[in-house]
């Protein structure tokens, strides 16, 4: 009688046009991962790009792992027209100023209405359902759970954002009226490559009326010159992009180099000029210096 055998079926991958281009990509197939999965990562390298940077990680990481990113959270301003909100993700804390005037420096010029803590175990915003609700018990801000986000959600999974961003090189057209790219733009931040054409701003459109000047609408980005601008001039500036919807991802990086996560790491000594300097770690700082530790070997002073 022959001996008998029991084989276990072993998926293979067949190498089609996508395995090609995630070769080109950097980006090979994951085990197992199918066409449609696959096809959303390679796309995800040019909506997404790696690179050094915070974001640029998490990208990267969470690409590479076979992760997604999500939307989570969607900040609104409510409070008065006349003033210029801003919303920061920085880190460990969600900061909400009411007004922030980049015109004036002045301390007074800023209104911060909230910090909230998305990082401490014991803050109400520890998970995303708390932030939600802290955010809703401001006077001047809203906020909505994304759909199908689950409330339960760390809240530091959330990646560091800005509701204002810049713009470094938009093009201008030669056009004596037009519109930019972006609505709201921050008085004060817009600045041409062109300083002959674009020489006096006015208050008005009306006063508009001779070579040099012209008019910005910041609230819809209208631009209107006298002179027609060149070929290639382009402009820079900061614009508002409340409401702002928050991206998350399961892969959350922090920095040792920022004062905001070292705050909450490591034990944080008056110093007679009112600054802090950091003391002790804690014990998360502790954890994290261990886990650093095993991942290579290092003595101390190395």
């Amino acid at each position: 009688m022959g001996r008998t055998f029991t084989l276990t079926p072993e998926a293979k991958n067949i190498n089609n046009p996508l395995d090609h281009l995630g070769l080109l990509l950097g980006l090979p197939r994951l085990p197992d991962e199918g066409n449609s999965a696959y096809r959303r990562r390679l796309w995800d390298v040019y909506v997404r790009r790696a690179s050094a940077t915070e974001r640029g990680l998490v990208n990267g990481i969470t690409r590479e792992l076979g992760l997604e990113q999500y939307q989570a959270v969607t900040i609104s301003y409510v409070g008065s027209s006349s003033n210029y909100p801003r919303v920061v993700v920085q880190d460990v804390q969600v900061e909400l100023y009411s007004n922030w005037n980049l015109l004036d420096e002045s301390v007074d010029a800023n209104v911060l209405e909230a910090t909230i803590d998305i990082y401490s175990k014991d803050s109400s915003a520890y998970y995303l359902d708390g932030l939600v609700a802290a955010i809703n018990n401001t006077s001047s801000f809203a906020a909505t759970l994304a759909d199908g986000v689950e409330g339960h959600t760390l809240s530091a999974a959330i990646i560091n954002n800005d509701s204002r961003a810049w713009v470094e090189n938009e093009e201008i057209r030669p056009l004596r009226r037009q519109k930019l790219e972006n609505t709201n733009i921050t008085p004060g931040t817009i600045r041409f490559s062109d300083n002959i054409v674009f020489n006096t701003q006015v208050a008005t459109e009306a006063e508009v009326t001779s070579a040099g000047k012209f008019y910005v609408d910041y609230t819809s980005g209208t631009l209107v010159v006298y002179s027609i601008p060149r070929s290639y001039t382009t402009c820079r500036y900061m614009y508002d992009r409340l409401p702002l919807t928050l991206d998350a991802s399961p892969v959350i990086l922090h920095e040792f180099g920022s004062s905001y996560f070292r705050s909450k790491t490591f034990d944080q000594i008056l110093q007679p000029d009112g600054s802090y300097e950091d003391g002790l770690p804690q014990h998360e700082a502790i954890a994290y210096i261990n886990e650093l530790l095993q991942a290579k070997g290092m003595l101390w002073g190395e």
